[in-house]
């Protein structure tokens, strides 16, 4: 597996966490995202693919 593939697999993976997360803790997305210290540069990125799970 590439470098890109590796990233792409582990965003996955930290996607699914957040998600699991706000449900069991029943946190925002924001406070998802501070809790699994996603940096600034990437959070808007982490908040589509988050959005993508909730809206057809």
């Amino acid at each position: 597996m590439n470098s890109v593939a590796n990233l792409e697999a582990s965003d996955l993976r930290i996607i699914r966490s957040i998600l699991r997360s706000m449900a069991n803790e029943h946190w925002s997305v924001q406070e998802a995202l501070d809790e699994y210290d996603i940096p600034e540069f990437l959070r808007e990125d982490y908040e589509a693919q988050i959005e993508a799970c909730f809206v057809d």
